[in-house]
């Protein structure tokens, strides 16, 4: 599914210096949720910028090795770039022994656009009100509770199986297809427990229609400072959640500088000041330097750390 997201048609007959034609960014989930809203938010300002369209094609599916796939081989010319998060480029490359893309050699990091602050929820449907309720819960009806995630390999599900570990419960996986049908899950109450940030949950918890649980991470966070950390709790595997900008590998160096720019600029923009507040973002915009640094050393990390919780790589769940 393609969306123009602002601009007009250009005729691909007026020679350009690049971008010459629309730029399409590729999501590896379904349509809505945080790498979504990110997408269409900076979309515009970046046809603004260039003058061309900004196209969003959402290709979920196995982990987001499907989308991923798709984005490492598109043409190198940087009109097609991805926005997604640790699951693709951190956490794939150590769950997965046919991965069909290769985290170092199929794709020239771009940018981070934005770190945030996630937490663990509960549908306002069960009957326990914090993570230590949860736990007690889990322990006296083995099996009752269900945990949302979007495929496996994702960080709900890798939360989930930190938390099994930690807390020595058995809590069920249930995947979707991205965040919005898990968030629907839980309304209704299909799901009980879910990963998620705090942009999409502050309003829910604010209406009655979720329960917060923990704050992932060592710190608690400044939208609920009562609410403790899951390291308060027993344990935190320190994943932290960024939104980042792919392209396919052997772009042109100044292709990928002007990609960087564009994107780096959309996401700091002023424009965007109160869509950052919304969705709890802290924009980052770093080089493409310092971003392949970032996820080569954020890469490693992770595979020390799905190896000590004993997770084996396993086939891609096409």
């Amino acid at each position: 599914m393609l969306v123009l997201l602002g601009g007009l048609w250009v005729s691909s007959a007026t020679p350009q210096a690049f971008p010459s034609k629309p730029i399409r960014i590729i999501i590896p989930y379904g349509p809505g949720g945080t790498t979504d809203a990110i997408a269409r938010a900076v979309g515009p300002l970046i046809t603004d910028s260039t003058g061309q369209p900004v196209l969003v094609e959402y290709r979920p599916g196995a982990g987001t090795v499907v989308g991923m796939r798709a984005c490492a081989k598109a043409a190198p010319d940087g009109h097609t770039v991805c926005i997604t998060v640790p699951d693709s480029l951190t956490l794939n490359p150590h769950l997965f022994t046919d991965l069909l893309y290769d985290p170092d050699t199929d794709f020239t990091p771009i940018t981070n656009l934005a770190f945030t602050s996630n937490l663990l929820v509960a549908s306002a449907r069960v009957p326990f009100n914090n993570f230590k309720e949860m736990v007690a819960h889990a322990k006296a009806k083995p099996g009752s509770l269900n945990w949302g995630t979007w495929g496996a390999a994702t960080l709900p599900d890798i939360y989930l199986r930190w938390v099994r570990q930690m807390a020595g419960v058995d809590i069920a996986a249930v995947p979707y297809k991205g965040l919005a049908p898990v968030v629907a899950a839980l309304y209704s109450g299909e799901v009980d427990i879910t990963y998620i940030g705090f942009g999409t949950a502050l309003p829910q918890i604010k209406a009655g229609k979720l329960k917060p649980l923990a704050t992932v991470g060592n710190t608690r966070s400044t939208h609920m400072p009562e609410l403790p950390t899951l390291a308060e709790e027993g344990g935190d595997p320190n994943l932290r959640s960024y939104f980042g900008v792919f392209a396919p590998a052997k772009l042109a160096p100044a292709v990928v500088e002007r990609l960087n720019k564009e994107f780096a600029s959309a996401i700091r923009s002023p424009r965007l000041q109160d869509f950052r507040r919304s969705y709890t973002l802290e924009a980052v915009g770093n080089s493409s330097a310092e971003f392949t640094q970032f996820t080569k050393a954020d890469r490693a990390n992770a595979g020390k750390l799905l190896r000590s919780m004993g997770i084996k790589p396993a086939s891609v769940p096409f």
